[in-house]
């Protein structure tokens, strides 16, 4: 089954770039993003939404979950599963920013209708070693 949406507003390249600049994660930058890092955005939005330790590495770092959303639809993310690979974990807390943020319509609608569940760094142990494996050298691919 599809679903087909029309956008009223479409994206512009301009909006893109407004929207970055707005709600980026500044606190994160560079290619080195370790649980140290993302200390200061997770503190941040402790107010915002539900944020839990789920789990932890082999190593005993703390994985946390951020979920956000109260509806009936289910997403879940997960950002660094390979330690080095930061992108997501930044795009991640942009994405929060803009949902802790917005006044959009489109934003709350997203809310009301989602539950979302981010997992900002599955493998703590790899981001602080610079690896794709965790501390058992296991690939959790």
């Amino acid at each position: 089954m599809f679903t087909f949406v029309i956008i009223k507003n479409p994206m512009t390249i301009e909006l893109l770039d407004y929207f970055f600049e707005v709600y980026k994660e500044k606190t994160l930058f560079h290619r080195y993003i370790t649980l140290q890092n993302i200390a200061i955005p997770l503190n941040k939005h402790n107010n915002n939404f539900e944020i839990n330790v789920i789990g932890h590495s082999v190593l005993g770092q703390s994985i946390y979950s951020i979920a956000i959303g109260n509806g009936d639809r289910k997403i879940l993310m997960w950002s660094q599963m390979h330690g080095n690979e930061s992108t997501t974990t930044k795009a991640v807390f942009d994405l929060c920013n803009l949902f802790a943020s917005s006044k959009d319509a489109a934003i709350k609608n997203i809310l009301d209708t989602c539950k979302i569940v981010i997992v900002p760094m599955l493998n703590p142990d790899g981001s602080k070693a610079y690896t794709r494996a965790n501390a058992n050298e296991v690939d959790l691919n």
